[in-house]
């Protein structure tokens, strides 16, 4: 489950901390609310490509990082076929940042 989600410098995000309950969770608001950009945030994070323009203007980095709790068994498993493990707790930290020279990190735990 994604429980908190942290957004700084992506399109007109400066600065933005999520955090999810368990249930339902529906992002509503009117156009440009930034919707979409929290979704393209988590994509970005999770691996999807992306350009330097996702970066908010005049900022040199972005960043995206989520907390994942309760990873199945199933899900630890196949993470840990590629060299990933949650923690004791069995929770999963990801933190992805781009720079304006279009160079990408990825930190897992």
């Amino acid at each position: 489950m994604l429980a908190a989600l942290h957004i700084e410098n992506i399109a007109v995000i400066k600065k933005l901390d999520i955090e999810l309950t368990e249930g339902f969770t529906v992002l509503t608001g009117e156009t440009g609310a930034g919707k979409s950009i929290i979704i393209d945030s988590i994509n970005f994070l999770l691996g999807n490509r992306t350009g330097k323009d996702l970066i908010r203007n005049g900022e040199k980095n972005a960043l995206v990082s989520a907390l994942f709790t309760d990873v199945d068994k199933d899900t630890a498993e196949k993470l840990d076929e590629i060299g990933i493990s949650t923690d004791e707790n069995g929770e999963l930290f990801l933190q992805r940042t781009v720079s304006v020279e279009g160079k990408s990190q990825i930190k897992v735990n």
